[in-house]
C-alpha cells in the first residue's frame, strides 16, 4: 500500500493562479463554510506520492463548528484517518512487477528440459540436474531476485560478473525473453572438470586448500566436494580446482586448473620419486660422517648423484628468490635520474656540517663512512674511488659473514660499497698456507708498529704472549687449482713432519713416505699484547691430534722467529688449555714429578723466564664442571672439606625454593641452564662464573645458613679468584664498586698476596682435611672428595705465572696491568670466526681456515666476536680509526 506522506508547517509547492486584490472592507471570505475551508487545507496540506487527493467528498461531523481556531486539530486528524481509507481503496488493484513476471514464467511454460524451476523460492530459481539415479545432484541454478539481476551458481560457487557468459545479456532479467536468452546461452558452455584423477587427488583431503608454497598463507586450489558429476563419458566424484577456475568453459578444463595441473602432476612424479628411494633403501650421504676412504665407488657415486640433486634443488631456489627479488625491485624500485641525482650530491653537501656537529671527534666511524659516501657521489666512476682502509676492513669482514648478503647490499643502490673483486685484492694479499710464512711476519710487524710496540721511551709495550690452541676441522681434502695440491693432509712444519714420518715407518713397515693422515684438527697460534690490544692469527698447522713431541719445535721455533726474526717481540709467556698435550709439553721442561711454572728463554738477550700459564676462563669451567658432578649429575664426585659437604643440590634447593617461582629471587641471574649442564652450556664461561659468584655465595649464606658455609667458602674462593685474574680496564672495579677488578699498579698488591699465599693454601688446607678424614676410603674416593688433580695443577700453574708476569712488568716500568690479557679469549673468538663462517659452519675444512687467517688478519680490530661464542663479547670497545694502507696482492 502506498505510504501517507503528510507535509506539516512546509509552503505548498503548487503554483496558485493569480488572485486578484480586494479591499478588506468589502472581503467577506471569512463568512465561507467550514466543509470549504477544511478543503482548501486539504489542497495545501495532504500529498500521496505526489498525486493529489481529490477533495472533493462530504465531511460528515457530529456538531458543526462553531471556532474554527480551537478545533482545527481535531479536523485535521479526522480528515487525515478518511483519507488513508480512500488512499487503500484506490491502491488495492496495484500488482508488484517481479510477481507479475514470476507469474508469467510460471504460466508461460519457457522452462522446459533440462532445466527445473522451483516454484517453492520466493525468487526465481532455475535448476540443472546432473543425472543421477541415486540422489538429486544440483549442476548449476539461476537464481534472479526482485531487483531483477541473474546470478548464476556452479557447484553451489556463484559465477563472477567478469564471466564471458554475461558478454551480450542484458544488465537486468525483466522478462520471460530475456530469461530465457540466458538459459540458451548457458547450454553452450560446461562446467569445468578440474583435475579428478585419483593419482593427483590421493593427498589431498576433501575441502583441503593446496598451498602455493611451503610457509606461504596464499593457496593455488581447493578439493571440492562429491556432485556426481558428468561430462560426455566422464564421470567423477571430485575434484581439484584452482582458485580462479572459471567454473563455465567451452571445452574441458580452463586455464587456471590447467596450470594447477602442471603443480599437482610435478608434486606427484616427486612424491613417487621420493617412495621410490625409501623402498630402495638407499642412506643419505649428504650428512654422513663416513670418509671418502672408506666408502666403495658405488657409494661414492650415490653420494655424487644426491650432492648433484642437492646442488639443484637449492640453485632453483636461489634462482626463484632472485626472480622474486627482481620483481620486487622493478615495481617498486625507484631509479633516479640525472638531475634527482645531483639532487641528492646537493643534499649531502648541505647536510656535511649537520653530520660535523653531531659526531664532532674525528676518530668517528658514522663521519668517516659519510665521508666516503659523499667522495663516492662525486667520483665519475667508481673504478677510481680510492677507499679509506678501515672502509675496506668493514667490508671485508661484511663479506665474510655472508659474500650473498654484501652483494645484496651493494646492489640495493641504499649505499655505495666496494665491489668483491676489489675486496679480493686485500684478502689475497699473500699465500694461505700452513707454517710460518715471511709475508705474515712482515704484516705482524707492522700492526706492532702501529701500536707504538717498539717505543724506547716505553719498553715494556714490546712484551707479547704466544697463545695455542686446537680447533676442530672436517676431515677432508680440497683441491686447490692454483697450486694444484690436495688440501687437508696433517702438516706439522719440517721437524714435526719428519717425526710423523718415523712413527707410521715403526708402525707400519708397508707405508712409505708419502703416505700421509687426513687432518682432524687445526693448530693456531696467536701473539698477543700485554700493554697493547694487538691480537694477531701467526700460523695454523693441520694435525691428526696434536701431541707434546709435535708442539715442542713448533712452539719453539714461534719463540725464535718472534725473538730473533724480522718481529723483534720479546715473548713472555705462553697460554693454553689444560689438555694432557699441553701439560706434557709443561713437563718436558723441567725433571719428572717436578712442579714447573717456567723456564728460561734461550732466545732472549736477558736471560727472561718464559712463563706457562693454563687458561684462567678455562679453569673455571672444569671446577664449576666438577662441582656440578658433586652429589648431581655423573655423581663421579662427594667433594667435602672440615666435616661438610660442597654440594651441587645446594644450589638445585636454592633455585627451586627461592628463585625459579619466586616473585623475588635472591639470584635474579640464575636460571634452569645453569644448573641443569648440557654440552653446550659446559662450554660457556659466563654461566659457570655466575653460577661461582658471589650473588649465589650470599644467597645461599642468607637462606640456610651453617648448613652450607663449605659451599658458600668454596664459591667466594672462586669467585674473588676469578675477579683478580680477570680485570679488564681500568674503570670496571670502580664502576662495579668490586675492588679485586682494579688494575695492578703496585707489585705490594693484597691480591698479588693472596693469590700466591692464601688461594693455594685453601686447596692445600682442603687436600690434608680430605686425607686426614676418618673413615674406610680408598685413595680414589679421597681424590673424588676434592676437585680434580688437573685442575689443581692448572690453578698452581696459573697463580704462580701469572702473579710473576704482573711484578716483572711493573718493575720495567708499566703504569698498570690488566690480567685479561693474559688469558686466550682473543683465540677462542677467532675459532668463533671459523665456526661461523657464512652461517653455522661448525666444522671448516682446513683449506677454509688457511683462508680465513689470511682474511682475518687484513680485518684486524674490526671483527666482532660471535655473540653466540664461548667468550663473551666485549661492548666497551674504543675504536680507533686506522688510516695505514692495507696490504695489496700483487698484479703482474
Amino acid at each position: 500500500m502506498p505510504k501517507l506522506r503528510k507535509r506539516r508547517d512546509v509552503p505548498s509547492q503548487r503554483k496558485r493562479k493569480k488572485v486578484q486584490s480586494t479591499d478588506l472592507h468589502n472581503d467577506h471570505s471569512y463568512s465561507m463554510p467550514n466543509e470549504d475551508i477544511v478543503q482548501l487545507c486539504l489542497k495545501e496540506e495532504v500529498e500521496v506520492r505526489g498525486e493529489r487527493i481529490d477533495p472533493d467528498f462530504t465531511l460528515y461531523t457530529a456538531e458543526p463548528l462553531e471556532d474554527i481556531e480551537c478545533t482545527s486539530l481535531t479536523y485535521q486528524e479526522e480528515v487525515a484517518i478518511d483519507m488513508i481509507e480512500e488512499t487503500e481503496c484506490v491502491t488495492s488493484s496495484y500488482t508488484d512487477p517481479f510477481d507479475k513476471l514470476k507469474q508469467d514464467v510460471v504460466q508461460s511454460g519457457c522452462i522446459s528440459s533440462p532445466y527445473v524451476l522451483d516454484t517453492t523460492s520466493d525468487s526465481i530459481k532455475i535448476m540443472l540436474l546432473y543425472p543421477s539415479a541415486e540422489r538429486i545432484s544440483v549442476k548449476l541454478n539461476v537464481m534472479i531476485n526482485r531487483d531483477f539481476f541473474a546470478k548464476v551458481f556452479v557447484h553451489r560457487i556463484q559465477l563472477s560478473q567478469d564471466h564471458d557468459l554475461w558478454i551480450g545479456l542484458p544488465r537486468v532479467f525483466d522478462s520471460v525473453k530475456h530469461i530465457q536468452t540466458l538459459l540458451m546461452k548457458l547450454q553452450s558452455y560446461s562446467v569445468c572438470t578440474g583435475n579428478f584423477e585419483a593419482d593427483l587427488m590421493a593427498f589431498i583431503p576433501v575441502g583441503t586448500p593446496v598451498e602455493s608454497a611451503e610457509g606461504s598463507a596464499s593457496s593455488q586450489g581447493f578439493r571440492e566436494g562429491d556432485f556426481e558429476a558428468v561430462k560426455g563419458t566422464i564421470s567423477y566424484s571430485s575434484t581439484v580446482r584452482s582458485m580462479n577456475c572459471l567454473l563455465l568453459v567451452q571445452g574441458n578444463r580452463c586455464s587456471p586448473c590447467t596450470q594447477l595441473r602442471r603443480v599437482l602432476i610435478s608434486r606427484k612424479h616427486r612424491r613417487e620419486e621420493k617412495e621410490r628411494k625409501s623402498k630402495e633403501n638407499i642412506p643419505n650421504y649428504l650428512h654422513s660422517t663416513i670418509g671418502h676412504t672408506k666408502m666403495s665407488r658405488t657409494e661414492l657415486i650415490t653420494k655424487i648423484h644426491q650432492q648433484k640433486d642437492r646442488i639443484t634443488t637449492l640453485q632453483s631456489e636461489i634462482d626463484k628468490t632472485q626472480r622474486k627479488f627482481q620483481r620486487e625491485v622493478s615495481s617498486k624500485g625507484v631509479t633516479l635520474d640525472f638531475s634527482q641525482t645531483l639532487e641528492m650530491q646537493d643534499t649531502m653537501a648541505a647536510c656535511t656540517t649537520e653530520i660535523m656537529k653531531a659526531f664532532p671527534d674525528a676518530n668517528s666511524y658514522q663521519r668517516l663512512f659519510w665521508s666516503e659516501q659523499q667522495k663516492s657521489m662525486n667520483v665519475k666512476s667508481l673504478k677510481g674511488m680510492r677507499w679509506h682502509p678501515m672502509i675496506l676492513r668493514w667490508c671485508l669482514y661484511l663479506r665474510h659473514k655472508s659474500s650473498a648478503a654484501y652483494e645484496a647490499l651493494r646492489d640495493s643502490g641504499f649505499i655505495t660499497l666496494p665491489s668483491s673483486r676489489t675486496l679480493f685484492d686485500y684478502s689475497h694479499y699473500t699465500k694461505s698456507d700452513n707454517g710460518f710464512l715471511p709475508d705474515v711476519v712482515k704484516e705482524l710487524k707492522n700492526e706492532a708498529s702501529k701500536r707504538d710496540m717498539y717505543s724506547t721511551v716505553d719498553p715494556w709495550k714490546n712484551y707479547v704472549g704466544l697463545l695455542f690452541d686446537e680447533i676442530k676441522v672436517k676431515s677432508d681434502l680440497v683441491y686447490d687449482k692454483h697450486s694444484g695440491e690436495l688440501i687437508g693432509y696433517c702438516n706439522l712444519d719440517k721437524v714435526g713432519n719428519q717425526i710423523m714420518n718415523f712413527e707410521r715407518s715403526m708402525k707400519d713397515t708397508s707405508s712409505t713416505e708419502t703416505d700421509a693422515d687426513i687432518a682432524k684438527y687445526m693448530l693456531v697460534l696467536m701473539v698477543r699484547g700485554v700493554a697493547t690490544d694487538l691480537k694477531f692469527p701467526l700460523a695454523g698447522f693441520a694435525t691428526l691430534s696434536i701431541t707434546a713431541d709435535y708442539l715442542y719445535p713448533i712452539i719453539w721455533k714461534a719463540i725464535r722467529i718472534l725473538e730473533t726474526g724480522f718481529a723483534q717481540l720479546k715473548v713472555l709467556f705462553l697460554t693454553c688449555d689444560g689438555a694432557s698435550a699441553n701439560r706434557k709439553f709443561f713437563n718436558i721442561h723441567g725433571q719428572v714429578n717436578e712442579f714447573i711454572h717456567y723456564t728460561t728463554n734461550p732466545y732472549a738477550d736477558d736471560e727472561r723466564k718464559l712463563y706457562f700459564i693454563s687458561d684462567v676462563p678455562h679453569l673455571v669451567k672444569t671446577t664449576r664442571n666438577c662441582f656440578s658432578n658433586s652429589y648431581s649429575h655423573k655423581n663421579t664426585r662427594k667433594m667435602w672439606k672440615d666435616g661438610k659437604d660442597i654440594s651441587w643440590m645446594h644450589l638445585l634447593k636454592l633455585f627451586e625454593d627461592h628463585c625459579e617461582l619466586s616473585l623475588y629471587s635472591p639470584c635474579p641471574k640464575l636460571t634452569r641452564s645453569h644448573l641443569d649442564m648440557t654440552t653446550y652450556g659446559c662450554m660457556k664461561v659466563n654461566i659457570a662464573a655466575q653460577v661461582l659468584s658471589s650473588t649465589v655465595a650470599n644467597a645461599l649464606e642468607m637462606m640456610y645458613g651453617d648448613n652450607v658455609t663449605e659451599t658458600v667458602n668454596f664459591i667466594r674462593i672462586m669467585n674473588k679468584f676469578f675477579d683478580c685474574l680477570n680485570v679488564r680496564n681500568l674503570y670496571e672495579g670502580r664502576n662495579k664498586r668490586n675492588p679485586d677488578l682494579d688494575p695492578y699498579t703496585t707489585v705490594n698488591d693484597e691480591r698479588l698476596q693472596w693469590l700466591r699465599v692464601d688461594f693455594i693454601k685453601y686447596f692445600d688446607s682442603w687436600e690434608q682435611s680430605v686425607m686426614q678424614r676418618a673413615g674406610n676410603f680408598s685413595r680414589k674416593q679421597r681424590k673424588g672428595m676434592q676437585l680434580s688433580h688437573q685442575t689443581l695443577t692448572g690453578f698452581k700453574i696459573s697463580v704462580f705465572s701469572i702473579v710473576d708476569c704482573v711484578k716483572f712488568l711493573l718493575e720495567s716500568g708499566a703504569k698498570f696491568v690488566l690480567t685479561h690479557h693474559f688469558n686466550q679469549d682473543p683465540l677462542e673468538q677467532h675459532f668463533g670466526h671459523y665456526r661461523h663462517r657464512v652461517g653455522d659452519n661448525n666444522n671448516p675444512t682446513v683449506n677454509d681456515v688457511r683462508h680465513m687467517m689470511t682474511s682475518m688478519r687484513a680485518v684486524g680490530a674490526q671483527a666482532l666476536a660471535p655473540k653466540r661464542g664461548n667468550v663473551s663479547n666485549q661492548r666497551d670497545r674504543n675504536f680507533v680509526i686506522d688510516n695505514t694502507s692495507l696490504p695489496k696482492r700483487r698484479t703482474y
